[in-house]
Order: structure tokens, then C-alpha cells, then sequence
């Protein structure tokens, strides 16, 4: 039912922009990236566990001391139209996985691991006992940026240079756990993919974006693209017993392929 949504969502939101391309005076470019990315953790609001009896403050920090940054790969396409030479506008369709990592050392036998998993209580084979938990994110995402040529570098020899800002309006379609255990295995395994009942995803969110874009020229009709950009949620990227914001750095690398060029 998500995909179904979101594939509504984008195709009604691509038509309803038509009219911004429809006059166009420039380049007009469809490029395709993959984005190797970097999630960050940002905790606001919390409930404390019933059995905790430590303050607000400390249980933070206990957090924080837990947290570290997640790994994952977005993939999107853009179609980028030049309004003169130092103005542009892009659309862009993305498939974007915020995420973020907490890893839980020194467990002992009986500690609970997670409640859709269970306890400690399997193979042990080293004396320190670890958990990973990737916590995932994935967004269908609507990137509209507004693109403004480097003053001095639009036109070196070789290369485009453009800062960009803008948003992308984002809707959830899957979110899990990812638990790796480390020094013991769990009904045999030490890989799990569940789905958290207490920290909950937050359905549709409005990111944030800003970057540098810089396009290689290659070949007549292909160039390279390099994108580095930062991905920051308006709003927390979950709720439930803990409201988190996930801000992201990405690199996009991809091939740009030029549609019309008037010049």
C-alpha cells in the first residue's frame, strides 16, 4: 500500500511541475547517482524506562556513549534544467535510507538482546559480548533544489561547479532493525531483521538539502557528476519512546546525460 502511495505521490507532484521546465532556455541534463552515506543520531524527546531510576540526563548520555554513525547507500535519478547561465532548477526521485547505529558491549548470559529476539542465552565463543543495532529508514524522496553557479568557477575548462538548497518531500515505505551479535549466536544465528514497536518511524517528513554539485565534462553528451550534500529531517525521524532526527551526509556519483543543449 506504501509504494502504491508513493508512486501517486511522486507522479502527481513530477505533473503538477511540468510548467517550471516547460520554457526552457539552456542545458536540460538526466542524471542517475548512487550516494555512499553517513546517518547521525540527534535525540530530543524521551521516556525514561519504568525501571530506570537514574535522571534524564544521565540516560542520555548513556545513549550518546552507545551511538554511532550509520553506513548505507541512496540511490536517485534528476532532471536538472538550466534557466540561463548561472540559474537552474532540478527534480529528482531518490530512494534514501536514513540511518543510525547503536552498539551495546560486555553483554553476560541473560541480558535481553531485543524483545522480538530474546536473551543472552545461545553459544558463547569470546569472553566480550556485543550487539549492533542499525536502525533503518527508507524514504521515497522528492528532491526540488534550487541550483546557483560558483561565481568565478561556472566555467572552468573542464568541470560545472553549482551550489544547490532545497527540500524533498519524503514518504516512509520500510523501516527495521538490524541486529548483529558478536561473540555469541541466538537460535543459531547472529543476524536478525526486525521491526521496533517502541521507537516508530515517522511516516512523511520534509528534508532539508544543501550541497556543491560539480559536473565532469567526458564525452559530448555524457559527463561525470559529483555531489556532495547534506540531508537534514524538518521533522524527528521517529516518535514512540524516543524522538530522534537523523541528519545525513552523501556523496552522489553518477553520469549526467545532456537531453537538449542550445548552445
Amino acid at each position: 500500500m506504501n509504494k502504491r502511495i508513493t508512486f501517486l505521490f511522486a507522479i502527481c507532484l513530477i505533473t503538477a511541475l511540468q510548467p517550471a521546465f516547460s520554457q526552457r532556455n539552456g542545458d536540460t541534463y538526466f542524471d542517475v547517482s548512487v550516494s555512499p552515506s553517513l546517518g547521525f543520531q540527534i535525540l530530543g524527546g524521551i521516556k525514561l524506562p519504568q525501571k530506570y531510576s537514574g535522571s534524564e540526563s544521565t540516560y542520555r548520555d548513556s545513549i550518546s556513549k552507545i551511538s554511532r554513525p550509520g553506513q548505507s547507500m541512496n540511490f536517485g535519478v534528476q532532471y536538472f534544467s538550466k534557466k540561463n547561465a548561472f540559474n537552474a532548477f532540478s527534480i529528482g526521485l531518490s530512494y534514501t535510507t536514513l540511518t543510525f547505529r547503536r552498539t551495546q558491549q560486555n553483554l553476560i548470559l541473560g541480558d535481553m538482546i531485543h524483545p522480538k529476539v530474546g536473551i543472552v542465552s545461545g553459544l558463547i565463543q569470546a569472553a566480550n559480548l556485543t550487539v549492533k543495532y542499525d536502525f533503518r529508514y527508507k524514504y521515497i524522496e522528492v528532491p526540488l533544489l534550487w541550483h546557483k553557479s560558483a561565481e568565478g568557477y561556472g566555467n572552468l575548462k573542464e568541470f560545472d561547479i553549482w551550489y544547490f538548497g532545497g527540500f524533498a518531500p519524503a514518504v516512509l515505505v520500510r523501516d527495521r532493525v538490524h541486529i548483529f551479535t558478536e561473540g555469541f549466536t541466538t537460535n543459531g544465528t547472529n543476524t536478525f531483521n526486525v521491526k521496533d514497536d517502541d521507537i516508530t518511524p515517522v511516516r512523511f517528513n520534509i528534508i532539508g538539502q544543501a550541497g556543491i554539485r560539480a559536473d565532469y565534462y567526458m564525452y559530448k553528451n555524457l559527463h561525470g557528476l559529483l555531489q556532495p550534500r547534506i540531508r537534514v529531517p524538518l521533522l524527528p525521524s521517529t516518535g514512540g519512546i524516543q524522538s530522534v532526527w537523523i541528519p545525513q551526509l552523501s556523496v552522489d556519483l553518477g553520469l549526467i546525460f545532456l537531453l537538449d543543449k542550445t548552445k
